[in-house]
């Protein structure tokens, strides 16, 4: 890989933002408008600009085209919509734990049998009528709705994380499956049905991306009372060994895949465009742990000193060395 190979690489993501951000215009705005019109609700400010600026956006040009690239194909159309709409039913999915507070059975109705299942809030109303649009037109059904179950009972498992007894390996293979889980989902509302080499790839992707998201939530997390590998951890310096493991083994799995060399290293910078930003907020707890010269007590420290600000040109630097060197273990 030379540096044209990486501006190559973030010139084509470049362009399919532009494209999105075209379809989002032309569809999802107007989309989200029928839906609250159709069903007497709002999409709270936050979730609307969350499905706007990432669901809806770095989701389907970033992560769904890059997969597409990797068959030497473009999104189509259609797959596009349907990657769309499931950058809706994310958040929305969320909110039938968190604020609606259905049963389990309910959102099991939901996830596997839309049509039969009678919505009464608003959220339940768009995620059954995105979910049976999903199941009624993905290529893959029976792909789609396994993607659909690993991510729900992942989901149930989170709840673990709440509880104190969790053990680090059991937090390790939340983390890694609710990661993989997500990533993989996405693919199966493509026209592809992932093959086995493609799902293992997938996996290891989204299991460091949601390792990286963990890093970089530590604040958050732990005042919400959950127990991630980043707020359990005693030293930050095996996490960052850990961490890369996890893309070497990620890179291997890539480049495994029966795919021209020069899509699977393009697929392998964009990935690490993301996944690198996780090694930049471990890197500021392994600095935070070196001033204190002892292991660091999260629920002791001040709000500041564990966000990991992008914006500082040190961390930007960081940023970029690691998108750099991450490809290429």
């Amino acid at each position: 890989m030379n540096v044209f190979s990486y501006l190559n690489a973030f010139a084509k993501v470049y362009l399919e933002i532009k494209i999105q951000k075209r379809f989002n215009q032309q569809f999802l705005i107007p989309y989200l408008n029928n839906l609250e019109t159709q069903y007497g609700g709002k999409f709270p400010p936050a979730q609307v600009k969350k499905i706007l600026n990432y669901y809806g956006l770095f989701i389907p040009s970033v992560l769904c085209a890059s997969y597409k690239r990797l068959y030497g194909k473009k999104l189509t159309e259609e797959e596009r919509k349907r990657v769309t709409l499931f950058g809706i039913l994310t958040p929305v999915g969320d909110d039938l734990f968190d604020i609606d507070k259905l049963d389990v059975e309910s959102i099991r109705a939901i996830t596997y049998t839309p049509d039969a299942y009678d919505a009464t809030t608003f959220s339940s109303k768009v995620a059954k009528q995105i979910q049976s649009y999903l199941i009624n037109t993905v290529p893959n059904k029976a792909a789609y709705i396994r993607a659909s179950k690993n991510v729900f009972e992942i989901q149930l498992e989170t709840i673990r994380q709440t509880n104190p007894a969790i053990t680090n390996s059991e937090i390790e293979e939340i983390t890694y499956a609710k990661g993989g889980y997500s990533v993989i989902i996405y693919h199966q509302t493509l026209n592809e049905n992932a093959s086995p080499e493609m799902w293992k790839a997938l996996y290891n992707i989204g299991a460091l991306m949601q390792f990286a998201n963990d890093c970089f939530d530590i604040y958050k997390d732990i005042h919400d009372g959950i127990f991630t590998l980043t707020s359990r951890c005693e030293d930050y310096k095996d996490l960052k060994k850990l961490y890369l493991e996890k893309v070497k083994e990620a890179n291997a799995s890539v480049r495994q895949l029966p795919y021209s060399t020069s899509m699977k290293n393009e697929f392998l910078i964009i990935m690490h465009a993301i996944i690198s930003q996780g090694l930049v907020a471990i890197d500021q707890m392994i600095r935070l742990q070196e001033r204190l010269g002892r292991p660091v007590n999260c629920m002791d420290m001040e709000r500041k000193e564990l966000i990991t600000d992008m914006q500082k040109v040190t961390n930007i630097a960081r940023w970029m060395r690691y998108a750099y060197q991450l490809p290429k273990l």
